[in-house]
């Protein structure tokens, strides 16, 4: 069992800042975990990645095109609002999010495995030549853009699990951590064959085609269907309006971002609603076509990009 060291304090740091107010472009990591050379395209630009690398690449607010393997995908990169990290994965092979518990010496065994119990995703494996559903501390994610929103990670490829790690607590106190760590595929397979697996297991890769891709994209949306007029003339401009900003780069696209995806733009949205109540709207026709602009608004907030159909 891993010990957690006793700290009299652990500083943060925060930085508060506007999302609008100076970055103008993202720089994400672009992963190859594969034993071969990649080369991937940007915007029509080729760019060579080794086997069993990485590289970072700087992308400027607007639209942009990824291209790996005759496919291609057409993304809208944006402010956040609360930024975070992530990668890229053009070849959507398997990374594996691995969760393990850190415990001090006084951990009782039924706060362990309550904790363990926690850790645990059905995952699909092949097992001795069998596919099989079981039970394990790790999620496996393919996606191409892989963002830490939506998939929580303590430590990201190329970083090292400690063997310890300190928490402010009581000297005394029973104490459990979980933190969670990100592997390629062929790493975890290392860890698990030197943690002792001697079971024939691997996890199938069944990943879509990039045009088939439905993690964050922007809705197409059919205003046919809204019976409202004034609802249907205003969601109409906004998306006429989401659509002239996907032609922006930089510091125009930031600039104008906050009018339709900020705070701003959120707050209009919602007040949209009132265009549309029930004495002029009786089959709330307006309000699926509302929700899959304000659904998409939500779940990216905090994400840099935007996939386009």
């Amino acid at each position: 069992m891993k010990k957690i060291q006793y700290s009299a304090l652990i500083a943060c740091g925060f930085t508060l800042c506007s999302c609008f107010s100076g970055p103008t472009s993202v720089v994400r990591v672009i992963d190859n975990p594969t034993a071969n050379e990649i080369v991937i395209a940007i915007d029509g630009k080729e760019l060579t990645i080794p086997a069993n690398s990485k590289t970072s690449y700087t992308f400027e607010y607007g639209k942009h095109s990824l291209t790996y393997n005759n496919q291609s995908v057409n993304f809208v990169v944006k402010p956040a609002k609360f930024s975070g990290s992530g990668f890229i994965n053009p070849t959507q092979s398997n990374y594996m999010f691995h969760t393990f518990i850190y415990a001090t010496d006084n951990t009782t065994d039924e706060a362990y495995d309550k904790m363990y119990e926690k850790t645990l995703n059905k995952v699909t494996v092949i097992l001795n030549g069998e596919k099989e559903e079981v039970e394990l501390p790790v999620k496996v994610v393919n996606d191409v853009f892989i963002e830490d929103e939506h998939n929580r990670w303590d430590y990201t490829i190329d970083e090292e699990m400690p063997e310890e790690v300190s928490e402010r607590i009581n000297s005394n106190q029973a104490y459990q951590v979980r933190k969670t760590k990100v592997y390629r595929e062929h790493e975890y397979m290392n860890y698990l064959k030197e943690d002792g697996l001697e079971e024939d297991l691997s996890f199938p890769n069944e990943p879509v085609k990039l045009t088939e891709i439905n993690q964050y994209v922007f809705p197409t949306i059919n205003l046919d269907g809204i019976k409202c007029e004034p609802g249907k003339k205003y969601l109409a401009e906004t998306l006429a309006n989401w659509q002239q900003l996907f032609t922006l780069k930089g510091n125009d696209f930031a600039n104008k971002y906050e009018e339709l995806g900020g705070d701003k733009g959120r707050y209009a949205l919602v007040d949209s609603k009132k265009l549309c109540p029930k004495e002029i709207d009786p089959e709330q026709t307006y309000y699926p076509a509302f929700r899959q602009l304000d659904q998409i608004l939500d779940k990216t907030r905090d994400i840099h990009f935007y996939i386009i159909k």
